[in-house]
């Protein structure tokens, strides 16, 4: 994962981003498509350019599902089930 290099900085293909970001290439093409990676450029068709600033920027704003530990990420309260209540729809 070698940074492209262009007149104006340091830019990151799509994939590059998703293994500096940690998340997936949906979440990546979709802040692409809503414009929250300022400064990305499209090339051609597909082929998307993306600063690493703007990418880095983007992993630190990143949750903690999308970082893909789902597992640390705990229910709101309001949605939770208690036990007692679990137990007794089981009846």
């Amino acid at each position: 994962m070698t940074p492209q290099k262009l007149d104006s900085g340091e830019y990151l293909t799509v994939l590059e981003a998703v293994e500096r970001m940690g998340c997936s290439e949906a979440w990546v093409r979709t802040l692409l498509g809503r414009g929250l990676l300022p400064g990305a450029r499209r090339v051609g068709q597909r082929v998307w350019l993306i600063p690493t600033a703007a990418a880095d920027k983007a992993k630190d704003d990143l949750t903690t599902r999308a970082k893909g530990k789902r597992h640390l990420a705990k229910r709101p309260a309001a949605k939770r089930k208690s036990a007692k209540k679990a137990a007794r729809r089981k009846k």
